[in-house]
């Protein structure tokens, strides 16, 4: 119980009797009802009954407090019996609601869910977190986090239009107020936060879930492999535990539904999918732990079982898109590991088709260069490090077959890519058809994988891609959004690159092979200044986000003499140069190299760089220092360590 019912009606909130709703509530200057925060213009007190005229012209009129009950009256509505809310959160609606399911647009652009609110009473340390409310959701396509925001005003009442493709999850202004909740395409929501009285309570049409979740919220079901104990625990034993996991949260939802009988059917359910959804998460990342992300057959195929549970839409839990991409990114590693090369295989079917013609050695050297690029291909899965995938890269590039074997696919060049592009659609549409995808699935899935690919490599499809594209992907959203990422790329390449003198020319360090020889050269111009270092890829997304970021690290470091320095590893000429134009990483300040692969490689060696991106500090005298990347971003520490180091 929130406290003792008093006659006073401030501070108040009121449900509907018959109904179970929240109707209204009353704040010493306000009134809560229809979804809004109504000022009070006049009120009056008669023997503990009230008549409230609102700015609007309403008018409210509250009966006397009876036997626990009032009657209120809006405008010319018909008297409403309710009762006082008196707990942290709406008590049980008195009868079942048995509807299934939730509002399925079909993946409708430009749809949305409106949230109106009021974060009432919030004391100072809320407001430390600033004035914008935020609703954050997940892009579907790019298994990314994106949000909405408001600016709230001084009271803390907002209004927020939050764009939605389909009923989605949720959480609402996670910082200060941690709530996970559903959202419906075509819905109006109002969420109080009452700081003072400690109670949460949305109002609405439809808000019975939501209403219900906050009384009676899931537990989250993110298992993670990485934290079990044993560390070496096995495929098989986590699957246990998972499963163990699951039922132990099933059980615990019985027996809520067994105490509280009127529960709605849509929660149940919801819940019921959303922990069946987080053991497949989490079943399929922990093959990022597995030796050369190996599953057993016997763990796939279970998680099979928990993939043709899938609930629709396919947006209403935030771990669905994670769910996934890892399930039918493994199955489709694994078939690569079972088939031939692929690009050996793309030039066997050009000969077919005869496109082209092979010598004899020719077509015996593709025999011999098979089995070394499929072992090299098994090896790189057990690497633990960067330099160990290094390390074997350089040794099998070195083999006098795969040396000539390379040599063959350039002297190919076009038809051969655009074979291999080719049969990466026809496999991928096969792996899509394979696991159970229906029309909106399969399109949701190929828009992923393209969106991945254009954001890896920063840089528009290839034709044959973009036609695939328009020709598969019936769903308008999907499209659209392949679409639209394409052409901001297509735009970028197009866009001449302001401040071009920041970009250096290897022939700077030309005939040098010594990584620590070739550093020093690079940044000898710049003795007696600080260099902050990033080594990073344009195929790193840590790298890429922080580098999105790192404007703000400038502009609060404007005062400083820092030099950034920027060294790129395995990234074409085409994405690394979007990429700098993207983020607008040019200026007086900045120097970037994308230098030769082995010279890249000689200066990550003696810098032993193993993960990316990786940071360093260079002092004034030369001396250089490792730096966290975690605070790659913080200004304030960036300045402490190299107040540090400039004693």
């Amino acid at each position: 119980m929130i406290k003792s019912q008093s006659k006073s009606i401030a501070d108040t909130y009121w449900r509907n009797d018959a109904t179970g709703d929240w109707m209204i509530g009353f704040a010493p200057k306000h009134v809560i009802y229809n979804n809004m925060v109504w000022d009070i213009a006049t009120q009056t007190e008669n023997k503990d009954a009230y008549t409230l005229t609102l700015n609007n012209g309403i008018i409210i009129k509250v009966g006397r407090l009876n036997s626990g009950l009032r009657s209120i009256t809006i405008g010319s509505e018909k008297p409403v019996v309710c009762s006082p809310i008196t707990t942290a959160t709406l008590p049980d609606y008195p009868i079942k609601d048995q509807r299934k399911g939730f509002v399925d647009n079909n993946y409708q652009m430009g749809d949305s869910a409106t949230l109106i609110g009021w974060m009432k009473d919030m004391p100072e340390q809320g407001w430390k977190y600033g004035r914008e409310f935020e609703v954050g959701y997940e892009n579907l396509f790019a298994r990314q986090q994106i949000s909405a925001y408001v600016k709230m005003d001084s009271l803390g009442r907002f209004s927020l239009k939050i764009p939605l493709i389909n009923s989605s999850q949720v959480f609402i202004d996670w910082r200060r107020s941690m709530l996970s909740s559903i959202m419906e395409p075509g819905k109006t929501y109002f969420l109080l936060c009452d700081f003072k009285t400690g109670q949460r309570l949305f109002m609405g049409d439809d808000v019975r879930v939501q209403n219900e979740l906050l009384a009676y919220p899931h537990q989250f079901a993110n298992d993670r492999f990485e934290d079990m104990e044993p560390a070496n625990m096995t495929a098989m034993q986590f699957k246990t535990h998972t499963d163990s996991m699951r039922l132990s949260r099933m059980t615990e939802l019985q027996e809520r539904i067994s105490q509280h009988p009127n529960l709605s059917q849509r929660y149940v359910d919801y819940l019921t999918g959303y922990y069946l959804t987080g053991q497949g998460e989490s079943m399929m990342q922990a093959r990022f732990h597995m030796p050369g992300r190996e599953l057993p057959q016997e763990y796939m195929d279970y998680v099979g079982q928990l993939w043709q549970q899938k609930v629709k839409p396919y947006t209403l839990y935030r771990d669905f898109s994670t769910f996934m991409r890892d399930y039918i990114d493994q199955l489709d590693e694994k078939r690569q590991i079972d088939l031939a090369d692929q690009t050996v295989c793309a030039v066997r079917r050009l000969e077919q088709q005869g496109i082209i013609k092979l010598t004899p050695e020719e077509s015996k050297l593709l025999d011999d260069y098979s089995p070394l690029s499929k072992e090299m291909d098994r090896l790189l899965n057990y690497a633990k490090s960067h330099e160990e995938s290094h390390q074997l890269i350089e040794a099998f590039e070195k083999n006098d077959t795969v040396a000539k074997t390379y040599k063959l696919f350039d002297r190919l060049g076009e038809p051969l890519e655009k074979e291999q592009t080719a049969m990466s659609i026809r496999f991928y549409l096969a792996m899509i058809d394979s696991v159970g995808c229906d029309r909106n699935l399969r399109d949701i899935y190929l828009a992923c994988y393209l969106w991945r690919f254009i954001d890896a490599s920063r840089s528009p499809l290839p034709p044959l891609l973009m036609e695939c594209a328009e020709q598969e992907i019936q769903l308008p959203v999907a499209l659209s959004i392949v679409k639209s990422l394409n052409d901001k790329y297509a735009a970028l390449q197009n866009q001449d690159l302001t401040s071009a003198a920041s970009l250096r020319h290897s022939t700077d360090v030309e005939n040098m092979s010594d990584g620590e020889a070739i550093l020093r050269k690079i940044i000898e111009p710049y003795k007696g200044r600080i260099i902050f270092l990033d080594v990073w890829g344009t195929w790193c997304s840590p790298c890429k986000a922080a580098l999105k970021e790192s404007h703000k690290l400038k502009e609060a470091l404007k005062d400083y003499d820092i030099i950034y320095l920027y060294l790129a590893n395995r990234s074409s000429d085409e994405s690394w140069k979007n990429v700098i134009k993207e983020y607008n990483l040019t200026g007086d300040n900045c120097v970037h190299y994308n230098l030769p692969e082995d010279q890249q490689s000689a200066i990550e060696h003696y810098l032993n760089v193993n993960a990316f991106p990786t940071y360093k500090l260079i002092d004034r005298q030369g001396n250089i220092h490792d730096y966290d990347w975690v605070r790659a971003n913080d200004a304030n520490h960036l300045k402490e360590t190299i107040a540090k180091f400039s004693k």
